[in-house]
């Protein structure tokens, strides 16, 4: 489970977060939904290890990460996928959605079976199934956020 309480932040002087509180049990999906400006981003960073909170507590599976590097929230399982449509341009398609199961090869996180997920997400997108050995780089932006 992830639990956020009274998560604070700020970039500079300026408070973005004022005290944000929610609990992601293990297994579900939560989503943020809110206008431009109103701090999902900054949330994510926070939660992530993007940015270090001002205050308040991240805790995931019982252990606060609070503060801590991203490399070290990701391996401890918990994912964030910024904002854009970055990717590794001079990757494949299919090395760059692998890339997405790299945990699961490091033994951060069950390995499950990752060629049936690749073929889920080739299912679910079928543009990218169609461009799979094309280099990322030469995807238009609607290829790269579909």
């Amino acid at each position: 489970m992830l639990t956020i309480s009274n998560l604070q932040a700020a970039y500079g002087k300026v408070e973005v977060l004022h005290g944000i509180s929610m609990e992601v049990p293990k297994g579900k999906v939560v989503t943020l939904i809110g206008s431009n400006g109103a701090g999902k981003t900054t949330t994510m960073r926070a939660i992530s290890g993007m940015i270090k909170p001002k205050g308040g507590t991240v805790t995931l599976g019982g252990k606060d990460v609070t503060g801590q590097d991203s490399h070290k929230i990701a391996r401890a399982g918990l994912a964030h996928s910024p904002e854009g449509r970055r990717v590794f341009a001079t990757m494949s398609v299919t090395d760059n959605l692998l890339l997405g199961a790299f945990p699961r090869f490091t033994r951060a996180r069950p390995k499950g079976d990752i060629a049936h997920d690749l073929e889920r997400a080739l299912e679910l997108f079928p543009r990218l199934k169609e461009r799979q050995t094309q280099l990322a780089g030469t995807l238009s932006g609607g290829e790269r956020a579909p």
